[in-house]
């Protein structure tokens, strides 16, 4: 049997020098015990007293030799033994001596490697030459059998003793192996502790920044919305004057006298005119930004020619390049198709990378060249500037990003020109690039596609591309409302569809009869009763709900109308008419150039009014009293006594109580209707909605929300004929 090797030996170890110190100490207690018993014997056996003595000699030489040598110490106690044993047989006549070597043999097993067969065939010998020799008489075939199975006993056992020390060493190093593999797992989870308390306290720390940061958010847009209602105040108002006199100038110059008005004169009007024109549709998309918190900008596009679109903008563009050693230079191919474009956002493209080549070019020429290519219109603004550096050619199209960005720049701006430029163009579906040399100029190119063009289908030669259609055929909505900015609205927000404006329901008939529209939207006050009862037999979907209406203030404060600044005649002149007779008008606003401008659109109209001037609500209020006026057109925001109080006063007196007022207003008080009453939205067939088209309308409707607050759990059975979301 092949003995355990190291490490499994070292436990062998132990376990002999274990044995060895324990038989080596019995073996000296039993020879000094056995010599003790011996004195009293008379004669005294000397023989017997020597091997007892050589016993225990051998039991302390072996006991202090383990000490400096163990395996010598081993081999010195089993041969000891076994020679002890041998001269024990030949010096005493004992016939059980020889069954001694079973038990040696078990010993020498455990102490020395094959000790216990050594140990055997040396007693087994010594018994046959004793026996042979006359001088003991041994049972041999006895005795043999018996040494014979001792013998192979010893080995099994020593065997079995060998494996489970090796099962159990193995098992020691898979458990020693499993505590080091614990130990690291431990040591990992220790970290990974560590890191998840780290980044415990740094998710703490974020979700407190982002309550701040939210708080700062709702903030922030509370300031936006207070400044949105200051700018539509503080522009509209003096661009009200600017546009409405610009405008009476340019359309109704009789109204000044008869004098000559130079061509040059009548073209500088006309610019201011368009000019504040461009300028009230750019604050109207701020203001609709802001008010109604759309994420990004919406479209009002519309068939354009591009050629108009690009003089237009270049004829704008050439106050900038004025008292300058510029030259504005303009080249359009011919045949460019019409677009679909919003006019208004291609325009401030343009005049966008116009003002920017006349802040970086100081003299030598700036070109516009529109022209068609694989399928796309590509217009282009070159200057001969002093270039772009090539590292900053793809930032300058990013938010307050300037190419001279120290404090003191001399180029003026706020880096935003470009970047607006860029979002108008992917909302277009196109591109915007530039492509410049450092000190020979850039270039900037504007792409848009041209819809239609593709291969055609026809295997016959074709010789230039096929000409879109100018008209696409788009499903039609009916708006119900009479205020005209509602289908404005609309219009810039669901660009598919053709928005049809009808002041009442009366109208709507005819309009659903001529468009065939796909649904009619009747717009309503939030928490008023629906007055369709005429028109629920129409034959297309009725959507009620609550769009921003400046008829809503109309119907909150009991006037007539209520008209925005800055107001057209053509608008004022309606707004009369629904009226009904009027002679005598008392204007009431704090804005003096204002009341002149009324009083001058009412004049230009032809027809005989007289016209009365308040500054003030309380100067209002006295002029009512001297001569009660046919219509009253009143400012709501005024100093000291505002509108409000002006209409609350004449409802108070019987006698002013039933004049007409119509609002003028340059801040808008419709979120105040919508965040005081809610809003809602109900929809209405009177065929009956099928199962699938409620829960499409659903599925669009629940996909608009921006979180889960409104399930809309109503059922589809409930909903067949009448779907109301509130």
């Amino acid at each position: 049997m092949r003995a355990p090797t190291c490490p499994a030996g070292l436990n062998l170890e132990n376990l002999r020098m274990q044995l060895t110190r324990q038989t080596a100490l019995l073996t000296t207690g039993f020879g000094i015990a056995a010599i003790w018993t011996m004195l009293p014997e008379e004669p005294f056996p000397m023989t017997r007293a020597s091997l007892l003595a050589a016993l225990a000699v051998l039991g302390v030489a072996v006991y202090l030799l383990l000490r400096v040598s163990p395996g010598v110490a081993r081999h010195l106690l089993v041969w000891g033994l076994t020679g002890a044993l041998v001269a024990a047989m030949a010096l005493v006549n004992t016939p059980w001596l020889p069954v001694l070597a079973l038990t040696l043999a078990f010993i020498s097993s455990l102490l020395v490697k094959g000790g216990g067969l050594l140990t055997t065939g040396v007693v087994a010998s010594s018994t046959i030459y004793l026996h042979a020799m006359g001088a003991r008489a041994y049972a041999l075939p006895l005795l043999s059998m018996g040494l014979a199975f001792g013998t192979g006993l010893a080995w099994v056992a020593t065997g079995t003793l060998y494996t489970a020390l090796e099962w159990a060493w193995t098992m020691q190093r898979r458990a020693d192996d499993l505590l080091a593999v614990s130990r690291d797992r431990q040591g990992e989870l220790n970290k990974a502790l560590k890191s998840l308390q780290l980044s415990t306290s740094l998710l703490q720390h974020t979700q407190q920044e982002l309550i701040v940061a939210r708080r700062q958010a709702e903030e922030a847009r509370r300031q936006k919305e207070r400044f949105a209602a200051s700018v539509s105040h503080e522009l509209r108002t003096p661009l009200s004057i600017i546009l409405g006199f610009s405008e009476l100038i340019y359309v109704s110059p009789e109204i000044y006298g008869e004098m000559h008005w130079p061509p040059k004169l009548r073209q500088a009007v006309y610019q201011i005119y368009r000019n504040s024109r461009h300028l009230l549709e750019l604050i109207d998309d701020v203001l609709d930004l802001s008010r109604l918190e759309i994420v990004g900008f919406t479209l009002d596009k519309e068939p354009t020619s591009i050629e108009t679109l690009v003089r237009e903008a270049a004829e704008i563009g050439r106050d900038f390049f004025q008292g300058r050693k510029v030259a504005l230079e303009v080249t359009i191919e011919e045949g460019l198709p019409l677009l679909e474009v919003d006019r208004t956002r291609i325009r401030q493209v343009l005049l966008n990378l116009l003002n920017n080549a006349a802040r970086h070019t100081q003299e030598g020429t700036v070109r516009v060249d529109a022209r068609r290519a694989d399928g796309e219109v590509i217009i282009s603004v070159s200057d001969t500037g002093p270039g772009i550096p090539a590292d900053s050619r793809e930032r300058i199209f990013d938010e307050f990003y300037q190419v001279d960005g120290s404090v003191h720049h001399k180029r003026g701006g706020f880096g935003l020109g470009l970047a607006i430029c860029r979002r108008f163009m992917e909302a277009h579906g196109g591109r915007i690039w530039v492509e410049s040399e450092e000190g020979r100029g850039s270039s900037f190119f504007l792409a848009l596609p041209i819809p239609g063009q593709g291969v055609p289908i026809s295997s016959l030669r074709v010789d230039r591309p096929l000409e879109p259609s100018h008209w696409h055929a788009r499903p039609s909505l009916v708006v119900v409302d009479r205020d005209p900015t509602v289908a404005t609205l609309l219009r810039r927000h669901l660009t598919r569809y053709n928005i049809i404006s009808v002041e009442d329901a009366d109208a709507l008939r005819d309009a659903v009869a001529l468009y065939h529209p796909q649904a009619v939207i009747h717009n309503v006050p939030p928490e008023s009763a629906a007055c369709i009862g005429a028109i629920d037999d129409i034959s297309v979907p009725v959507i009620e709900c609550s769009l921003p209406s400046h008829a809503w203030i109309a119907s909150e404060f009991g006037v007539s109308a209520c008209l925005t600044k800055p107001i057209t005649m053509q608008r004022l002149l309606q707004a009369i008419g629904r009226v009904g007779q009027v002679k005598d008008v008392l204007i009431v606003d704090d804005d003096r150039g204002f009341c002149q401008l009324v009083e001058q659109m009412l004049t230009a109209s032809g027809r005989s009014f007289s016209v009365r001037h308040a500054y003030d609500g309380a100067e209002g209020l006295r002029a009512m009293g001297t001569r009660r006026p046919d219509l009253v057109l009143l400012d709501l925001v005024m100093p000291e006594l505002d509108g409000y109080h002006v209409l609350e006063s004449m409802r108070q007196k019987p006698e002013l109580a039933d004049v007409p007022v119509v609002l003028l207003t340059a801040a808008t008080h419709l979120d105040d209707v919508l965040d005081r009453r809610g809003t809602y939205m109900t929809v209405r067939h009177a065929a009956g909605l099928s199962l699938a088209a409620v829960l499409r309308c659903l599925g669009c409707i629940v996909a608009a929300f921006a979180s889960p607050e409104h399930p809309g759990d109503a059922a589809p059975e409930e909903m067949s004929h009448h779907a109301q979301l509130t």
